[in-house]
């Protein structure tokens, strides 16, 4: 029978980030992923010499565990414009980064995109946002994200043609039902660094991760079928536990389930564990030509039309797509799918008689690469107790040893790459600390 030290359940961004901090303190551990890739959520295709990320997927250089965990030279990141490009009136206005583009701000307060005002409170929610520690946005009182921007004095007009639209994309959900810890949140990590993708794809985050482990570390296209405690043995051994999978088993003093939270209620027995999710769907189309190379996100402000945002991934990153032509990356938010079903044909109709609104006839012509609906892509989440030390143990698990398993994911945390990470490192972080408080205990 196999054996090791830590068993991590899944190769998503919280389980390659708790392997490497425990890979870095000289511990041992195997991680087991279902699939034939790592990543989880975060996924890259190659598509006839393009790069298609699943769903639109970005990295904010200021997340904490990324700044720790990933070298971003190597990951060759390529930033966007900072600011946004939203459609008013029929055409598109530019609200920029006064930080990061002064001799943009004229352009940004005369332009009709919400009031002056509007503008100064955008200021006020990013300083509001900057101060104190993480841990302190986390603790402080919270409503809807709505409910927040309406008490900030933001006017109607600009919540639904800047906020729904913007943090729809971020959030999934254009009711701005979110809770306004996670506003903050975003806020904060927009105002410390920049928006970026890889040079390769989203996907190269958790490549690096894994590329960083130890050989032997990752068991590709193993699924766990049962977790089960082991007696403890006539010498006073702790109990141990036993990973169970489809072609083996490996024996181990801990776990840590790192898959999203339904698979890790299942595999628990823990349906508390289950949350609602937020889908997205994003379409690819490839041109022969950019239709707007301002290298910045275009919102559909005050247009009722299906298209949420769409971005010319291949001007950000001229990786992510071949020798003369555009990728153009459109996302639809949910409620805006047929609702009878999914519908390829139809989304695609709706999503292109918007986009010809934008750039003209040159629409017609563009060749649709894929269609990606991505059911699961966030856990709806209250953050009632975000860090709270309780949510990544696994206590009560029926045949397990209850101190000895343990949670991660970014359901843990906030929904995001810096959740998923993060809630690796504590895991982790809890793990070298029990060892040392054993070992310094004999």
């Amino acid at each position: 029978m196999e054996s090791t030290q830590t068993v991590i359940i899944g190769a998503g961004l919280a389980g390659l980030a708790c392997a490497k901090r425990l890979a870095n303190a000289g511990q041992p551990c195997v991680i087991i992923e279902a699939t034939d890739r790592v990543g989880g959520r975060v996924r890259t295709d190659q598509v006839d010499g393009f790069t298609l990320d699943h769903g639109f997927q970005v990295l904010l250089t200021s997340y904490p565990a990324c700044r720790e965990l990933l070298d971003y030279s190597s990951l060759r990141l390529c930033p966007f414009e900072p600011g946004a490009l939203i459609r008013q009136e029929g055409q598109f206005r530019l609200l920029s980064d006064p930080w990061r583009r002064p001799f943009n701000t004229v352009a940004t307060a005369s332009n009709p995109v919400g009031t002056l005002g509007d503008k100064l409170r955008i200021a006020a929610l990013r300083r509001a946002s900057s101060k104190g520690t993480l841990q302190d946005v986390y603790n402080r009182p919270q409503k809807s994200t709505e409910q927040r921007l309406r008490e900030d004095g933001f006017s109607e007009k600009f919540i639904n043609e800047f906020f729904r639209p913007f943090l729809g994309g971020v959030f999934l959900d254009e009711t701005l039902s979110t809770s306004s810890r996670m506003l903050e949140f975003v806020f904060r990590m927009f105002a410390a660094g920049e928006i970026a993708i890889p040079a390769d794809g989203m996907a190269a985050i958790p490549r690096q991760l894994a590329d960083s482990l130890p050989r032997g570390t990752l068991r590709l296209q193993s699924s766990v079928v049962s977790l089960e405690e082991l007696p403890a043995t006539e010498s006073g051994h702790h109990p141990r536990n036993r990973v169970v999978m489809s072609d083996g088993a490996i024996d181990c003093e801990r776990v840590v389930v790192a898959t999203p939270s339904d698979a890790a209620a299942r595999l628990l027995n823990r349906p508390e564990l289950t949350t609602k999710w937020s889908g997205t769907t994003n379409l690819y189309f490839a041109a022969n030509d950019s239709p707007d190379p301002r290298r910045l996100l275009m919102l559909r402000g005050d247009e009722d039309a299906p298209v949420q945002s769409a971005v010319v991934l291949s001007d950000i990153a001229r990786t992510y797509a071949p020798a003369g032509k555009a990728l153009i990356s459109v996302s639809v938010d949910e409620a805006s799918e047929p609702s009878h079903g999914t519908d390829d044909a139809e989304i695609e109709k709706r999503v292109r008689d918007h986009l010809e609104k934008w750039f003209g006839h040159e629409v017609r012509t563009w060749q649709l690469v894929r269609t990606y609906r991505v059911p699961y892509a966030l856990p709806v989440l209250s953050m009632d107790n975000v860090l709270d030390e309780e949510r990544i143990l696994a206590k009560h698990t029926d045949n397990l040893s209850p101190t000895s398993v343990f949670i991660a994911g970014d359901h843990c945390e906030t929904p995001s790459i810096q959740g998923a990470m993060n809630s690796g490192l504590r895991v982790a972080d809890r793990i070298l600390s029990d060892l040392k408080t054993k070992t310094s205990g004999t």
